[in-house]
């Protein structure tokens, strides 16, 4: 049992929803026109909050134990001018992170937001003085066997909306999607088809990579028994001697999670009063655009080079094999570091050709179970100490520069280094792909952290968006990177590049000329409040003293 306050804390935080039976998410935003008003709104939506306490356990027929779930999830957070328009104390609100206080779009520098994830080119939603967004509320919901979400996720919708009518100044924020003609802003996983025609969600997005892997582990977040599980490979590398089962541990609970210690062995406090930031987080919350058929002709033009090459001619395995040293995964999720060449992973997918099944239906005895936390283990836990030469996973790929690991350690050997210079980087990641109704698609993502600025931009402008750290000078992540921007506002090709080492001629394989396949469409940063600092907001008597 967690040691956490779980009844103060958002349940989005503790737990990434769409893993646990909700893979329907609606986001709603709201623009407060007077305090009062948005205070009337806030009360009537907080019994509804869902938090972090455990779900109620109960015994089947069978006598295994199931979780039983709420039958929806719904979770509320505020931008800086929501606060503002709350009329929250001066000395509160000037005590907010200067970053949460500019809000994403005035840090597109940044961030990388130029040319067509400039802030002007983002959904209308999230554009012009009237479009402000104030509040943000998200409700999670599961799915029927058809693959639709159920019908209380739009009961819901209807309610929230008519609580902000009757507020008496609580207005929705529409123009959604590429047509701006969206009320809210859908997103749901991707769902695979069983035998008897069910349809159920599968971690797979647009282009088509396993996704959700190897999120962060925080001391309290699981019970003792399932964080040793947990930790290999979502905690941090202790120094000394790797050991793939043992060298883990859990990170502290401050890098996410306001009010506790952080890895710099310090109590963080956002603003004032420190109750009112307790148990609170930020999110970032960006609609990334995936423009898929550029990312797969482009792949199939440098698979084709790179099969020449390398004298392989079989174009299926160099399509798989140019997008997972892209990526850093194959599409399965098998880590490099564990299969660096196709028939390795080829093998291990034969080895485990029961995981997907299972997975879908959930495992059914010990077996079963056994083998998907062995599983488990072969796709987090891993270390760069075991690639000095970037030979297995290219020093640039996706997942090298999303999370080095030991990579950044200057003492990192064959046998020593830790994740000492990474573990103060490290974001929660939630979110699921989205399609609109004009054929767009893409990925709704949230970075939770305690610290924007150190965690969610630090990771997304000096290891995303630079590549000096991995010995790539200005080249930015293969696969969602923004591009150095030449004449006319448009990504320069020729300074974009992508090193693939160990080519089978000695020469490494330059894929040339990457252009952007990630836009960014909208977003903003946002608090998410303890429930005790949701009553305060409701109750209007936050006191900074």
């Amino acid at each position: 049992m967690s040691w956490l306050d779980l009844a103060d804390i958002q349940g989005n935080i503790h737990r990434p929803y769409g893993r646990f039976g909700f893979p329907f998410t609606r986001h709603l935003f709201f623009r407060i026109n007077n305090a009062a008003a948005g205070r009337r709104f806030i009360q009537a939506v907080r019994p509804d909050v869902t938090t972090a306490e455990p779900w109620e356990t109960i015994e089947a027929s069978d006598g295994t134990h199931i979780h039983k779930k709420p039958p929806i999830t719904m979770n509320i957070g505020f931008t800086y001018a929501g606060l503002h328009a709350l009329e929250l104390p001066t000395r509160t609100l000037r005590l907010l992170p200067d970053e949460f206080i500019d809000g994403m779009s005035c840090r597109s520098h940044i961030l990388g937001d130029e040319g067509e994830s400039a802030p002007d080119k983002w959904d209308r939603a999230w554009t012009g003085e009237t479009q402000t967004t104030h509040i943000w509320i998200s409700l999670n919901a599961p799915g029927q066997p058809d693959g639709s979400p159920q019908p209380i996720l739009q009961e819901w919708t209807d309610k929230i909306i008519g609580r902000a009518r009757a507020s008496g100044g609580v207005e929705l924020v529409t123009g959604h999607g590429a047509d701006g003609a969206g009320q809210w802003q859908d997103s749901a996983a991707i769902m695979a088809t069983l035998p008897d025609g069910t349809k159920v969600p599968c971690a797979k997005e647009h282009f088509q990579f396993t996704d959700g892997i190897s999120d962060p582990v925080f001391k309290g977040q699981f019970s003792a028994d399932y964080e040793k599980v947990m930790v290999m490979g979502g905690g941090k590398i202790a120094e000394g001697t790797f050991n793939r089962m043992t060298s883990w541990s859990a990170l502290e609970t401050g890098e996410f999670i306001l009010g506790h210690v952080d890895e710099g062995q310090e109590l963080p406090v956002a603003t004032m009063p420190a109750g009112f930031a307790r148990n609170g987080t930020f999110v970032a919350w960006r609609k990334l655009r995936e423009n898929v058929e550029a990312f797969n002709a482009y792949v199939g033009e440098q698979a084709a080079l790179w099969g020449r090459i390398n004298g392989v001619t079989d174009q299926a395995e160099a399509v798989a094999t140019v997008r997972a040293k892209m990526c850093g995964r194959w599409d399965s999720g098998i880590p490099l570091m564990a299969a660096p060449t196709y028939a390795e992973c080829q093998a291990l997918e034969a080895k485990y050709a029961a995981v997907p099944e299972i997975q879908l239906r959930k495992p059914s005895n010990d077996a079963e179970r056994n083998l998907l936390a062995e599983y488990q283990v072969l796709l987090t836990s891993f270390r760069y100490g075991d690639d000095l030469d970037g030979s297995k996973c290219p020093f640039g790929a996706h997942i090298r520069r999303g999370n080095p690991r030991d990579m950044l350690d200057p003492e990192l050997s064959a046998t020593m280094g830790s994740s000492n210079l990474t573990k103060r980087r490290r974001i929660l990641r939630r979110g699921l792909p989205y399609q609109d109704s004009t054929g767009e698609k893409g990925v709704v993502f949230m970075a939770v952290c305690s610290s924007l600025f150190r965690q969610f931009e630090f990771v997304q402008q000096q290891w995303i968006n630079y590549g000096l750290d991995f010995d790539g000078g200005n080249d930015t992540c293969p696969m969602i990177g923004s591009r150095p921007i030449g004449t006319g506002d448009k990504p320069h090709p020729d300074l974009v590049k992508h090193m693939i080492p160990g080519a089978q001629k000695g020469a490494p394989f330059i894929a040339a000329g990457i252009p952007q396949f990630v836009d960014t469409r909208g977003g903003d940063y946002f608090f998410l409040p303890s429930m005790t600092a949701i009553r305060m907001l409701a109750m209007g008597t936050v006191d900074p003293t």
